[in-house]
């Protein structure tokens, strides 16, 4: 459940969130694609019956104040990132929101700071770099964390970097806690049909030739009752670029674990 929270903040998009497109580069799409559906897999037979049991046993009150601390945890990278981009109105107001809620919110478990008027818009590294013109690169999809492209993986590895440096031998535990809150709260379930089917890759019938490498035969995966590949990269695309532009209202955006966005459904 821990791994899947990161696969919530770039694959669940709402419909909602479609816009035209950028120019699709994806040269690791037959990768990408086996990954897409190793992720898919993962949530449906690991991730979901523990997380439907934690919504059902755990009293919803409780649920919301657990996700409130660790919501407000990752309010400091917003702060960080619209500090970069000289974003200092939005800078002034996360401070103040993170202020809020870990004092009069008893260290965030209520969310003082949303009922007084104090909403930033979440931003992350990725933003940030785009900001400053720093191209996606191809996009990705990587096992465990779910759609990305280069800049935002970048992004996400220096946030990891920052999260070890500042909570030392904690950094991993909370990392770990961050995303099993976030999956627990915010991933969407995967309908009772979803079905995953994977065809063994065929053995090459002649062998490469010596002065190309060698294109590696991977696994068909099918897989019914969940986005296609082709919806998820198309709306994580569009998503990243509307985050760019500060399209979307900030009411509308929520911070995920290491330096992701997530838009509410």
């Amino acid at each position: 459940m821990a791994l899947a929270g990161a696969i919530l903040a770039s694959v669940a998009v709402p419909a909602s969130a479609q816009v035209t497109a950028p120019s699709v580069w994806d040269p690791l799409e037959q990768l990408n694609r086996a990954t897409y559906a190793f992720n898919t897999a993962f949530v449906a037979v690991v991730a979901a019956p523990v997380i439907g049991a934690y919504r059902a046993a755990v009293p919803e009150s409780v649920q919301t104040g657990v996700d409130n601390v660790f919501t407000n945890l990752r309010e400091p990278l917003t702060a960080l990132s619209s500090g970069l981009q000289g974003d200092f109105a939005n800078l002034g107001v996360s401070i103040g929101r993170f202020a809020i809620n870990s004092t009069a919110g008893i260290g965030g478990v209520f969310d003082v700071a949303t009922r007084m008027g104090w909403v930033s818009r979440p931003e992350d590294l990725g933003t940030t770099m785009c900001s400053y013109g720093v191209p996606p690169g191809p996009f990705v999809v990587l096992p465990f964390v779910g759609p990305s492209t280069t800049r935002e993986a970048v992004g996400t590895l220096a946030v990891y970097g920052m999260t070890y440096g500042i909570a030392d031998d904690y950094g991993l535990g909370y990392v770990v806690a961050d995303r099993a809150v976030a999956a627990a709260n915010d991933l969407p379930l995967p309908a009772a049909e979803t079905t995953i089917v994977v065809t063994p890759a065929p053995k090459p019938t002649t062998p490469p030739a010596a002065a190309a490498p060698a294109t590696p035969n991977l696994p068909t995966v099918t897989t019914t009752g969940v986005p296609s590949y082709e919806d998820v990269r198309a709306q994580y695309l569009s998503f990243r670029q509307q985050l760019c532009t500060d399209s979307i209202p900030a009411a509308e955006l929520k911070p995920s674990p290491l330096g992701g966005i997530v838009r509410l459904n």
